[in-house]
Parts: structure tokens; sequence; C-alpha cells
């Protein structure tokens, strides 16, 4: 889903004529990604995307649950330990990442001005600094200001929430 639309970044990058229009737009889906992981949060478009998230979570997570017990039923079959741990290890993993999925659409927010500038901050770093290394600064975090304006969105999080009352993670908004 995209939040920042190529007008709007090529406006704030002032970049006239459409050369550059795939390269902006990898950098825009970079930045939105980068904020989404900052935030460690579902970001949606409007409160329907949102809602139909929270509506398809539980059929999701219920997916991601039967499908780990089928995993964690094939890996007692195999006699290799080494094979059979790694087997169990995979099931874990990919059931983990489907709370992980669960709890980031249940703490999901519906993008603001805040985001969508900080997307715009790091798209005008990426587009201005297009190399690996720059003297004296760091492309590998975000800008300053994008990290102060997605700051208040972050959620802190210890465990994946298994439903939205049962949260235990905190979000300072």
């Amino acid at each position: 889903m995209s939040f920042v639309q190529l007008a709007e970044a090529k406006l704030h990058l002032r970049v006239d004529g459409t050369d550059e229009d795939a390269l902006i737009g990898l950098y825009i889906n970079a930045a939105e990604q980068a904020a989404v992981k900052a935030m460690d949060r579902g970001v949606y478009a409007d409160g329907t995307a949102l809602q139909t998230a929270m509506t398809a979570a539980p059929a999701a997570l219920t997916a991601a649950t039967v499908a780990k017990e089928a995993a964690v039923a094939a890996a007692e079959a195999i006699t290799d330990s080494t094979e059979k741990a790694a087997a169990l290890k995979a099931a874990e993993n990919a059931y983990m990442r489907a709370l992980v999925a669960y709890r980031q659409v249940f703490d999901g927010i519906v993008v603001n001005d805040q985001i969508k500038a900080a997307v715009l901050l790091t798209v005008g770093h990426l587009y201005a600094n297009r190399e690996d290394v720059v003297a004296r600064a760091s492309v590998a975090a975000l800008p300053n200001g994008a990290d102060y304006l997605l700051q208040p969105f972050r959620v802190y999080c210890c465990q994946p929430a298994l439903s939205q009352s049962a949260s235990r993670c905190k979000s300072p908004e």
C-alpha cells in the first residue's frame, strides 16, 4: 500500500519531468517500508482498510495455527534429530511471524500527516544521497527528522498479543 503518491514526492523533491519516476517510486516504497518497520505496526490508507485487515486477521492466525500443528506433526515423523529440530524450529518461526503480523494489524494506524512527512523526508534523503557511503552521514538509519516524526507512533512490544484486549504492547499515542 502506498500512502505517498509519486506527485507528492516529486513536489517535495522539486523534480519536473518523468525521467526519474521509477527511481523515485523505488525510494517511496523503501521509505514507506522503513517507516512501517520503525513504528512496528500496520499503516493503512483509511479506517476501512484498517477494519478490513482487522476482520481478516483472526482467520489468518487460525490458518497459521493449523499450519504449525501440521508442521509439528510432520516433524515428529522425522527420525534424524538434527532434521527434526530444524523442522520444529521452522514451524515455530513461521508461527511467530504470524503472531507478529496479527499484533501489527491490531496495533494498526491510519496514515496521518506526520507519517507522510517522515516518508517524504526519507525519500528526500535517499534521493539526495544516492551512494552507500556519504561523508559524515549514515544512510542505514532513518534521517533524524523522520525518526522524530515517527517516534510518537512507535509500538514498543516484547510479546505478540493474542487479542486486541490482551495486548502486552505499549503505544505512546
